[in-house]
């Protein structure tokens, strides 16, 4: 024997392209002999598929041209055109120098391969040698293994509803995908639509359609939840027909979505993801938010159980590794959100997995009607509407980046300077990383691009000759530009907060006290431009609650500057915007839970801010200056009431470099002129900001009021979950 036989090189088996099938499925290094050395050892038969052969060669030609994934363009800066291309991977690198200890990946991760990434049984695995002993240690009965449990196969049935006919569900799950799916998408329509009429052709099921079955309900659910209060629904006549009682059903399919949700939960497929959002989905807008927070972490759960955060090697069909990838994306969504409205802190670490890079499918495709013809302008045309996706993809991971990085404030029980300095700092990076973010929104889904020129009333009058599913679609993008515009005014609010629920004195410096006004302008800003977002196009769509949602956030801000700049132009302003929000909410009518509460707080909050607002300038209040004539007073004072009725037409000022209160720079105040707010978007990128003089700043002491405000009505402000006990607006006051 010879002893170069026993050497390292030749031990070393080499690697093919042409693994064979028992390799490739358990991931195994086969080589290139057949049969191959593994499947001889195990006394297995040695296959290899023209599928996976042919598979093995495109992704071989094809390596030196794939893209790496979507970097986290949140944390990168901006890149000016005509500046030199620079390393996406030292971009993040400087980028979170200074921030943060935790960098986030570039790229989605690959199926781990270190042992820290294994489990337990994954590494029992390895020392056990599968190949070898010719067996495999799955069923998942130890912790850790995520093998297929041993599930009995017998037929069941549903239990808590009876499904209605097969043409009222599919009518039901068009309406999903119509109303829900442009919002937030779990699902590829065609192969799902397939799914359910082949769950639909039955009334009885095998064990292993348990979890597509529940998906099929959910959306079904979705979908009902969306059109029952929709008059226009051409549905509503099959219901009639049927004698169906929409709202008993919904509650039916519920029930028996909620009986089945730790079983789908043991069968840990894709389904189990989808059906658990969407139930979390339908509890936190519409019954009760404890739960929808319990599910949404079950839908969690089972996406890394799925190991959804990885691009898999081992999905063998391109439909289904997009699904697992548009589901991932989600749940970094979804979790985001959660954090958000609840105040706890987030599932997901993505400082260890990425969001995916969407494919331009089929199901994401523009109409071919809308780019064929002038209804949309060429410098804002795209093929598919994945660029919304990506967008909304990419500000929630800004956001959640955002809120981790104020959890992780250590700051003292007495707010001292340089805590508040921090707090001050940290707000104007948070707003500078969302200011980078809006330059790169696609222009077909900008909002405020489609408000410019009269060219969101020209296009709807445009599209009002189009066939049907065209002119829905061309509704949808609007609807989508609308979304993100709220999502990112909402995101800009949010990183005002915890500057504006300090308590400030005096003998702050200026700069905390500039940080304080800026905090302010911002964040009025945003909700003014909230305020005027037409949210009744969301009417009878999932997103109408998101939309309200973010509209009583804003007016909660906008019911501040009443209270510390009294009968100033913004005061007015303000008072309208609220008053604008109120309107919007009551036309909702009573079927949104969550605009029918934003309306009714709002009017309380409204009332108390007038109160205070006339006290303070009845006291003369340290922000409204004596030497202020008493004609200009009465004038301000007598106009009011239109002022709250009617939008305010705004002006176009110049902001001054440095906003200082009166009391720190001592000018005098101008009594006369009250520049109003300033809604122009900046298209290099500055920051929307309205077009305060130094004299409506309010002083530092006026901060003090806030703190009434923010207490009077902190419990409702952001917290619209009255079933639960925590507090989930006050993130920002949690340091220890």
């Amino acid at each position: 024997m010879s002893m170069g036989g026993d050497s390292p090189d030749t031990q070393k088996s080499p690697r093919t392209s042409r693994a064979c099938d028992r390799c490739r499925r358990q991931k195994l290094k086969c080589d290139s002999s057949r049969p191959c050395v593994l499947c001889t050892r195990a006394g297995h038969e040695c296959e290899t598929s023209q599928r996976a052969a042919r598979r093995a060669r495109r992704r071989n030609g094809s390596r030196d041209l794939h893209r790496p994934s979507r970097v986290h363009k949140s944390i990168a800066p901006a890149i000016s055109k005509g500046s030199p291309a620079t390393p996406l991977a030292s971009v993040v690198a400087e980028s979170y120098t200074t921030e943060s200890s935790t960098s986030y990946p570039e790229n989605s991760p690959k199926e781990p391969q270190s042992g820290a990434n294994a489990s337990a049984i994954d590494f029992a695995r390895r020392v056990f040698n599968e190949a070898e002993a010719g067996r495999t240690l799955t069923g998942a009965s130890i912790p850790g293994d995520t093998g297929a449990p041993q599930l009995d196969n017998s037929l069941w049935h549903l239990t808590e509803v009876e499904l209605p006919p097969e043409d009222v569900m599919l009518a039901l799950i068009d309406a999903y995908f119509d109303r829900m799916q442009w919002f937030v998408m779990l699902f590829h329509e065609p192969s799902f639509q397939q799914t359910a009429r082949r769950i639909l052709s039955r009334t009885s099921w095998r064990r292993q359609d348990l979890s597509p079955t529940m998906a099929v309900l959910a959306v079904a659910m979705i979908g009902l939840q969306c059109v029952l209060p929709d008059q226009k629904w051409s549905g509503h006549k099959l219901l009639l027909h049927y004698s169906i009682d929409g709202t008993k059903l919904i509650h039916n399919l519920v029930n028996e979505i909620r009986l089945h949700l730790l079983e789908i939960s043991i069968d840990c497929r894709i389904e189990a993801v989808q059906a658990c959002y969407l139930v979390s989905s339908y509890y936190v807008y519409h019954n009760s938010p404890s739960i929808a927070w319990t599910v949404s972490g079950m839908a969690v759960r089972s996406a890394y159980a799925l190991d959804l955060y990885t691009k898999s090697s081992r999905c063998d069909d391109p439909v289904m590794d997009e699904i697992r990838s548009r589901c991932w994306n989600h749940a970094i969504v979804g979790d985001t959100f959660t954090s958000v409205i609840y105040g706890r802190p987030s599932c997901i670490d993505t400082g260890l997995v990425a969001l995916h890079t969407l494919k331009d499918m089929d199901d994401l495709m523009i109409d071919p009607i809308l780019l064929n013809n002038d209804i949309i302008p060429n410098d804002m045309r795209q093929t598919t509407t994945a660029g919304f996706f990506e967008a909304k993809y990419e500000i929630y991971n800004i956001i959640r980046h955002i809120l981790s990085r104020f959890r992780r404030l250590q700051l003292r029980k007495e707010r001292m300077e340089e805590d508040l300095a921090t707090i001050a700092e940290a707000s104007q990076d948070s707003e500078e990383q969302l200011i980078c973010w809006r330059k790169r929104v696609p222009r077909l889904f900008d909002f405020e691009v489609w408000s410019q020129e009269n060219r969101l009333e020209l296009f709807h009058q445009q599209i009002e000759n189009l066939p049907p599913r065209a002119k829905v679609q061309a509704e949808i993008i609007i609807l989508q530009a609308a979304c993100l515009q709220l999502t990112y005014d909402g995101a800009l609010i949010q990183a005002c907060r915890p500057l504006l629920e300090q308590k400030i004195t005096n003998v702050c410096s200026e700069y905390v006290v500039n940080a304080m006004c800026r905090s302010l302008r911002t964040a009025t800003t945003a909700a003014l431009r909230i305020s005027r977002i037409p949210v009744l196009q969301f009417k009878h769509h999932f997103a109408e609650s998101f939309a309200s949602l973010q509209q009583f956030t804003a007016g909660v801000i906008l019911c501040i500057s009443p209270t510390s700049q009294p009968f100033s132009a913004i005061a007015h302003e303000a008072k309208a915007g609220v008053m604008r929000i109120i309107h919007a909410s009551t036309a909702f009518g009573a079927n949104n839970r969550i605009a029918k509460q934003t309306a009714q707080l709002l009017t309380d909050l409204l009332k108390v801010t007038i109160e205070r607002e006339m006290s303070s300038a009845l006291r003369g209040g340290p922000n409204y200056s004596r030497d202020v004539p008493d004609s200009s007073v009465n004038s301000t004072a007598q106009q009011m009431p239109l002022n709250l009725l009617e939008p305010q037409s705004p002006s176009c000022h110049n902001m001054p470099s440095s906003l200082l209160p009166a009391s720190i720079t001592g000018e005098p105040r101008r009594s006369n002129h009250f520049p109003g707010i300033s809604e122009q978007i900046h298209r290099s990128g500055a920051a929307i900001q309205p077009s305060f003089e130094a004299s409506e700043c309010p002083s530092a002491n006026i901060f003090e009021q806030l703190d009434d405000t923010f207490g009077a009505f902190g419990e409702l402000m952001f917290n619209l979950i009255p079933d639960d006990q925590s507090s989930a607006w006050n993130w920002g006051r949690t340091f220890p």
